[in-house]
C-alpha cells in the first residue's frame, strides 16, 4: 500500500508541492498582476493632497511576480511608470511578458480608484510609490534590500527619471532606468529637484529609441543623451530600433540584462577593492 502511494505522489506535478506565496491574505500567482489598496499614513495624505489635489486617504499598487518566486531568493524589482494622467498598474501589464521571463518582480503604485489628481506630478507619485513601497517591505522585509529598477515608455520614461532621483535618495540600490519613446532629459531634473547624491549620475540609463518614431524622434533621444551627459551622468546607453511610438520588447529585454550585468560587475569590483590592502 505504501509503495502504491508513493507512486501515485510521484506523479503530482511539482507546482502541487510549492508553497503558497503569501502577500497578507492573498495568495500570489506567479505571472498574474494582483492589485492592493492601502490606506495612507496622516504624513502621506498631507503629502499627497498639497498644490490644489483633492484629498485622498488611500493609494492603490500592482504587484505580479516571477515563475519560481521564492522570498528565500535575492530578486531584482522593476517598478513601472506611466504618463502624467495615465495608470502605473495598467502600465505594468505591458512589461510583464519580457520581465517576468527574466526573472524581475514587477510593481507599480497610483492613486486610489476613480481618482485622477489635478496636478499628477512627480512629487505625487513620488508619496503612492513610497506608500506602497513601505507596505511591500512590511509584508516582505526581503524586498528592501533588492535591487531596483525603473521603467517607462514617454511620459512614463519621464516620471521614471524623477521616481528614480527620489529613490537614490532613499538609498534604494537603483541598478537602472528604462526610458522608452523619451523626448526631454527628467533625470537631470530629477538630479537636481531631489539632490540624490553624485552617485545617481552612475546610475545606468538605458534610451531606447524608434527609428520612425515621430513623437520621441531619434534626434530627440540623441539631444537627451548629451544633456544627461553634460550635466554628468557617466552609464547612458542609447538603442535604436525598427518602430514607432512603441515599447519595444527586445529593447526592454536587453536593458533589463545590462542593468544586472552591470550590477554583477560593480559588485565584483567593490569585492576586489576590499581586498587590497589600505582600503575600506
Amino acid at each position: 500500500m505504501k509503495k502504491l502511494l508513493g507512486f501515485f505522489l510521484a506523479l503530482l506535478p511539482l507546482a502541487a508541492w510549492a508553497q503558497p506565496i503569501k502577500f497578507g491574505l492573498t495568495n500570489l500567482v506567479p505571472g498574474r498582476v494582483f492589485e492592493f489598496s492601502i490606506p495612507l499614513s496622516a504624513q502621506a495624505k498631507g503629502a499627497a493632497n498639497q498644490a490644489g489635489n483633492s484629498f485622498v486617504n488611500t493609494a492603490r499598487f500592482g504587484l505580479a511576480v516571477p515563475a519560481g518566486f521564492d522570498l528565500k531568493k535575492p530578486w531584482q524589482l522593476l517598478i513601472v511608470s506611466s504618463p502624467s494622467g495615465g495608470s502605473p498598474i495598467a502600465a505594468l501589464r505591458g512589461y510583464t511578458n519580457v520581465a517576468l521571463a527574466e526573472g524581475w518582480v514587477l510593481f507599480a503604485a497610483e492613486g486610489p480608484a476613480q481618482t485622477q489628481p489635478k496636478y499628477d506630478t512627480f512629487a505625487w507619485r513620488g508619496v503612492m510609490l513610497g506608500s506602497a513601497l513601505d507596505t511591500l517591505h512590511r509584508n516582505w522585509p526581503e524586498s528592501a534590500r533588492w535591487p531596483v529598477a525603473c521603467a517607462g515608455f514617454s511620459g512614463g520614461a519621464k516620471m521614471s527619471g524623477s521616481l528614480g532621483a527620489i529613490l537614490a535618495r532613499q538609498n534604494y540600490e537603483l541598478i537602472g532606468i528604462f526610458m522608452g519613446g523619451c523626448n526631454e532629459d527628467r533625470a537631470t531634473f530629477g538630479f537636481n529637484t531631489h539632490q540624490p547624491g553624485e552617485a545617481f549620475h552612475q546610475v545606468p540609463i538605458f534610451l531606447s529609441s524608434g527609428d520612425t518614431d515621430p513623437i520621441a524622434t531619434p534626434e530627440q533621444h540623441k539631444t537627451v543623451r548629451a544633456s544627461m551627459g553634460e550635466s554628468g551622468f557617466i552609464n547612458v546607453r542609447l538603442s535604436t530600433y525598427a518602430g514607432g511610438h512603441q515599447l519595444n520588447n527586445e529593447e526592454l529585454r536587453t536593458a533589463l540584462n545590462w542593468f544586472v550585468a552591470q550590477a554583477a560587475g560593480e559588485k565584483k569590483a567593490r569585492e576586489a577593492l576590499s581586498k587590497v590592502p589600505g582600503t575600506n
